[in-house]
């Protein structure tokens, strides 16, 4: 990916975006338009900012490895489709 696309976003989610390109193949995140790359800053830092009213996060050592558990409790916000 051209360099200079990720210099057109000079917000705080510029992280977000280089951490997102690493996952995708440079071919591939050359294609984003910047109103593209706009919405998907604007999806995910919805979801990162997000408060849940019980926000419980551990880790657990198990063996030689580490699991986590998280328990996030909070209201319904998505509409309900029947």
């Amino acid at each position: 990916m051209p360099r200079n696309r990720l210099t057109k976003h000079s917000s705080k989610n510029d992280t977000f975006l280089q951490q997102f390109f690493v996952c995708i193949p440079p071919q591939v995140a050359a294609t984003f338009t910047d109103a593209q790359l706009t919405e998907l800053q604007k999806v995910f830092s919805e979801r990162v900012n997000k408060r849940h009213a019980v926000d419980i996060r551990l880790s657990i050592p198990f063996i030689k490895k580490r699991f986590y558990l998280v328990f996030l409790f909070g209201k319904e916000k998505k509409l309900r489709q029947n």
